[in-house]
């Protein structure tokens, strides 16, 4: 998930190429939010992954709603927030 997180917050198309556990879910749901592209690693050679890449750069909804997602997640707070709420709660 930080992978994912770090992508998000910088508001970048992202390839997610899953290996384990929450990966493939995480990166299913990057393609469902219109971020990413998912390349399974038996498919994940050097032409699918330049191809999932020239398709993301020249898609201009995906980069429209990694604009907006990057603006909202900014909004959350990140650590500094999570770190507030922990301590209202103690």
């Amino acid at each position: 998930m930080g992978g994912s997180s770090e992508g998000l917050f910088a508001g970048v198309p992202m390839i997610a190429v899953p290996q384990a556990v929450d990966q493939f879910m995480n990166a299913d749901r990057l393609v469902e939010l219109g971020v990413a592209r998912r390349v399974d690693t038996p498919h994940a050679t050097a032409e699918t992954l330049r191809a999932a890449l020239v398709d993301l750069v020249g898609d201009a909804e995906v980069a429209r709603t990694s604009a907006l997602l990057r603006a909202e997640v900014r909004t959350e707070g990140g650590t500094s927030r999570a770190a507030d709420l922990i301590e209202e709660l103690v």
